[in-house]
């Protein structure tokens, strides 16, 4: 196969190079910043494009679109209408308008278009669903998510003010870029069917969106789910717990580069450890989301978001965001 990844920051790096480490086929990266080709053609020796419709008429056989937010959804139908597979960064655009249409446009075109949320991949979210679908927790009443992470610290080699994290307008605020929560929460515990919301920016970063938020949802089923963001944690946090009727289940991350990865099982008497790792290497669910990929665009079953799943979590993080704004 032949591959594109539009896009050449550090995500874009990131799936070029695991598509090689895959040996998937010809790889090759396009973005408008000369420097970002320069510095990726050079680093993997793939070709490079400077211009869209240049990447795309040498016949890709699937995209990977990994640009700032506000352009996924142009670069995704362009991909599509040239005949791609295509695969879209989270979150899949800045409103959830036309984004169902990306998925029409796929199945007019028999070609396979999913939203990359890596955290369906991630041996914590994978082992809580796992237990969930053995009924290790009984009746699931509440699902609490959780991700504290320091701006500055996500890119530490680039000024994060000078990312598209930092700004409304491209897809940046703390709910946008946590939509992997929402999306995971719903995928464990159901339809997010009603929502309250608190957002703000509470501390000095140089950014015009929110930094900090907590959401109050209505899971199909009557189960709660609870989601705590923020971009302030110096020390990176992750995880989630589930709270059933016959026991707790809790998946905890700590620390980034090496991270500690913990799953349990947990009861009045008991403590179950269901997954530990001491140093997770975070690529690895990269490697796996590209995996899933390719056996989607071969036909096969996989755990890749939809466009429909990756519009209802868009769709929740925006309605948190007016909530939140309708009472500042």
């Amino acid at each position: 196969m032949k591959f594109l990844v539009v896009g050449a920051g550090s995500i874009g790096r990131r799936h070029a190079q695991n598509l090689m480490t895959l040996d998937a086929g010809d790889v090759a990266v396009c973005d408008t910043d000369a420097d970002a080709v320069a510095a990726a053609t050079s680093t993997l020796g793939v070709k490079g494009y400077g211009a869209l419709a240049e990447a795309l008429a040498a016949g890709p056989d699937a995209v990977i679109v990994s640009t700032p937010t506000h352009r996924h959804l142009e670069v995704a139908r362009a991909a599509l209408e040239a005949n791609a597979h295509v695969l879209v960064e989270k979150p899949v655009a800045l409103s959830s308008d036309s984004v169902l249409a990306l998925a029409e446009l796929a199945a007019a075109r028999e070609r396979t278009a999913r939203v990359a949320c890596n955290m369906r991949f991630h041996p914590g979210v994978s082992a809580l669903r796992a237990a969930l679908e053995s009924g290790a927790a009984g009746r699931v009443r509440v699902i609490r998510a959780w991700f504290s992470h320091y701006l500055p610290n996500w890119r530490p080699y680039r000024d994060y003010r000078q990312t598209y994290s930092a700004r409304r307008a491209e897809g940046g605020g703390i709910l946008l870029e946590g939509v992997h929560e929402i999306d995971y929460v719903r995928w464990l515990g159901g339809e997010i069917e009603a929502i309250d919301a608190w957002a703000a920016r509470l501390s000095a970063l140089e950014i015009d969106a929110e930094d900090t938020a907590s959401l109050r949802l209505r899971l199909a089923g009557g189960a709660a789910g609870l989601v705590d963001l923020d971009a302030l944690g110096v020390v990176k946090r992750r995880g989630a717990e589930i709270v059933g009727d016959e026991a707790v289940l809790r998946w905890t991350s700590d620390g980034k580069a090496p991270e500690i990865v913990t799953v349990t099982r947990e009861t009045a008497r008991v403590r179950e450890v269901l997954l530990e790792i001491d140093s997770y290497d975070g690529n690895l669910m990269y490697l796996e989301q590209l995996r899933a990929f390719l056996a989607v665009t071969r036909g096969e079953a996989a755990p890749l978001a939809t466009v429909q799943d990756a519009t209802r979590a868009l769709e929740v993080a925006l309605q948190a965001r007016a909530i939140a704004e309708s009472r500042a």
